[in-house]
């Protein structure tokens, strides 16, 4: 209960950010489950995997929350879609079954150093020159299987990496945006069936589904669902370039204290 309750208030947080800065949840909730979920009697050496697996899971209600609004706005390049989902979420499947058995100790560093990475990217607004390159079906199919492997190693969407992919491409960023939601909820759907194969046989608490914390799960989205959609009303309002920089030193403490532990 205690678990619960924790994580409806982290999905009210974690969905208002996500509606503010365009972000995925994951940053947010993977280093807040690893301090929640052993209350829940996760056994450590399970504790990064079923904080990753479950935040994919979270992924799946968020994304395609956002994706059938984007999709109404006409802003979903179905053609790219086609091919950019099948190579995500293969890429996640397999990456995530291989990330799972790693060493918890490994998993946490790999996953502090993405998130130095993003952080880095918000802080600094790193932006690379427009590369016009054609947006072939090579292309979308390498560049879907590398954002997925790197996806599954910190429980994320994988926005922060599909839409700069797709805007260098050709595609204007709104229809950028709207595609990496709508690929974004397959990446999760994926990478919440990888994780949970992977967990089936291990023996974790009750309410759990392979490396799924089912009670973290619907706290989480019951809440973000919701709040992330003030988040995007306030974005219109607040200095949201100011207030992502302050997040991105937050994320920077957060990856060095989870890098150090």
């Amino acid at each position: 209960m205690t678990v619960l309750v924790s994580c409806l208030f982290l999905g009210v947080f974690v969905g208002f950010l996500a509606g503010l800065f365009g972000i995925g949840g994951g940053l947010i909730i993977v280093p807040s489950l690893v301090f929640l979920l052993p209350m829940a009697g996760v056994p450590p050496e399970y504790l990064m995997s079923t904080a990753l697996g479950t935040s994919f899971a979270t992924i799946i209600i968020t994304a395609f929350s956002s994706a059938q609004r984007h999709h109404k706005l006409g802003n979903v390049d179905v053609q790219t879609s086609k091919y950019f989902i099948p190579a995500l979420m293969i890429s996640v499947f397999l990456a995530g079954l291989v990330v799972s058995n790693l060493d918890a100790k490994v998993m946490s560093k790999i996953f502090a150093v993405m998130v130095l990475y993003l952080a880095a990217r918000m802080l600094f607004s790193l932006k690379r020159l427009p590369k016009n390159k054609p947006l072939t079906v090579k292309a979308t199919l390498i560049g879907g299987g590398i954002i997925g492997t790197l996806s599954s190693m910190a429980g994320i969407a994988g926005g922060a990496f599909i839409v700069p992919f797709l805007s260098d491409r050709g595609l204007d960023m709104k229809r950028a945006i709207g595609t990496s939601s709508f690929c974004g909820a397959f990446l999760g759907l994926s990478g919440t069936i990888s994780f949970i194969v992977s967990g089936w046989d291990v023996p974790m608490p009750d309410y759990s589904l392979g490396y799924i914390y089912l009670p973290a799960l619907f706290g989480i989205t019951a809440t973000s669902y919701f709040t992330s959609k003030l988040g995007a009303n306030a974005a219109n309002v607040l200095p949201v370039p100011i207030l992502k920089k302050a997040f991105a030193v937050l994320l920077v403490c957060i990856a060095i204290n989870m890098f150090l532990k």
